[in-house]
């Protein structure tokens, strides 16, 4: 530095005789990109874990590895109906997600008690599985179809002819754009990511996830065949468990390679999340492995896994009420710096702070989903014994019993709908009173099934 600048005053002046590139940027249609690194970069100047890194330039901002960082809120999240689905489709991934590793759990430890537990064996660990099994089949379908529909503010839809060429990309109105059912729609996931620069990883790790699910299910209908001779069984279950257990362990690394878990220490939620799935991916990998020497390690190794994904499926809940709508799987949605987003989408000034407050969900209400998913899972616990029982007594009064033990599976999933769209609880009498009598019926259908659950562990209730 020369003598000048180092006077007092000098890098005032200085700064003020700079150009205004604010109307360049609007020109090159860069705007949110530079808003958003200019958020991160005054992030790290204040000392914060994160923020922007090199110099503000055109190729820093367009470059295919900083284009998705670079995105604002506005480009993800282009009208209110977006910002909805996402946030229900999300929602509804997280709590599946818990549930059925809730079921897989339980299951896998007690499947090492075959003796104990008697008449009560299969309704408490296959069919345990059978249940654990959809609800993971609905959350990674769910993930691929998030991915797959994933629409912004410019995302034009390339398809292709059935000679590979390319039809001229078209821009679909956000409210116009195709839904798509199939999760199998690789070229079509691929473009899109490609096109906001979110790279494919996070159709990689949606779509392999559905993939092992898949291969366990193999498994689990070879389980299920009656007359299968033992060994065509234990080979199509051994091997379906092995490969979709492996898939599992790789859809684990592509969530980790999003979220920079092996290549930082940043140490938050989508860290942790992605890191808890590839540690729960090894554990079935190893229980895989030992189901060819020792079966009870193996069940235990899954039980392991299984209580790692609990962990992980948790802390995406807690995501999702932070509105950290990517998860684990599409972590470039997790870092908008926004909250309230259809508030910032649709509100005026004067009702910004009321509505944001009112579209995320309190600590009390992520609790309580973590609480009805629990309710769920012990009811149709209960509900499989009572079925098995009704199977061998064939009474009225035994159908009676599991239609019983079934209600509190049913009013926890009608309360986690409730919660997907009523976050908070609401304001106004008689609406306000009825979601505490709710959360309080919820709370004691949950202790109930938990007892119930036990007493049929120890044998306690009587045919």
């Amino acid at each position: 530095l020369t003598q000048p600048f180092l006077e007092k005053g000098a890098s005032t002046r200085s700064v003020g005789q700079l150009p205004d590139l604010t109307k360049r940027i609007q020109e090159l249609g860069l705007t949110d990109e530079y808003n958003a690194f200019k958020d991160r970069y005054l992030a790290w100047r204040q000392g914060k874990p994160t923020g922007a890194k090199g110099e503000v330039t055109v190729d820093r901002l367009t470059r295919p590895e900083h284009v998705a960082a670079n995105r604002g809120f506005g480009f993800w999240y282009p009208s209110v109906q977006e910002w909805l689905w996402r946030r229900t489709i999300s929602y509804w991934i997280a709590v599946t997600f818990f549930e059925g590793a809730i079921f897989f759990t339980i299951s896998s430890f007690l499947y090492n008690y075959p003796d104990d537990l008697g008449s009560f064996f299969t309704p408490l660990t296959l069919y345990g599985y059978c249940a654990g099994k959809v609800l993971f089949i609905i959350s990674c379908y769910f993930m691929c179809l998030e991915v797959v529909n994933l629409h912004t503010d410019d995302t034009a839809d390339v398809e292709k002819h059935g000679n590979g060429e390319d039809l001229p990309n078209r821009c679909v109105q956000v409210d116009a754009a195709p839904f798509f059912f199939w999760p199998y729609r690789r070229r079509t996931a691929l473009d899109k990511l490609e096109s906001v620069g979110a790279g494919p990883w996070p159709y990689y790790a949606a779509s392999i996830y559905l993939t092992g699910v898949m291969c366990f299910t193999v498994g689990l209908i070879a389980e299920l065949t009656p007359g299968l001779p033992k060994d065509i069984e234990s080979f199509a279950l051994n091997w379906s468990f092995l490969v979709g257990s492996l898939l599992f362990l790789l859809g684990g690394s592509a969530e980790c390679i999003q979220n920079r878990v092996f290549t930082s220490l940043e140490f938050h939620k989508g860290w942790f999340g992605a890191l808890f799935n590839f540690v729960g991916g090894a554990c079935f990998t190893i229980g895989a492995i030992l189901a060819w020497f020792d079966a009870r390690k193996s069940c235990n190794m899954y039980g392991y896994g299984s209580a790692i994904y609990v962990v992980s499926s948790s802390i995406q809940i807690i995501m999702w009420k932070d509105e950290q709508f990517g998860l684990t799987f599409l972590a470039v949605l997790n870092n908008l710096g926004r909250s309230g987003g259809h508030t910032a989408l649709a509100s005026s000034s004067a009702e910004q702070q009321q509505q944001q407050h009112s579209s995320r969900f309190s600590i009390w209400g992520a609790l309580f989903v973590h609480i009805y998913c629990w309710c769920g899972a012990m009811s149709t616990y209960n509900f499989n014994i009572e079925v098995m029982r009704y199977l061998e007594q064939d009474t009225w009064r035994s159908s009676q019993y599991a239609f019983n033990e079934f209600l509190p599976s049913l009013f926890a999933h009608l309360m986690l709908a409730l919660n997907s769209a009523v976050l908070r609880t609401p304001k106004v009498a008689p609406f306000r009173q009825l979601f505490i009598c709710s959360r309080i019926i919820g709370l004691v259908l949950a202790v109930n099934s938990t007892f119930t659950f036990y007493q049929f562990l120890c044998h306690k209730i009587q045919q």
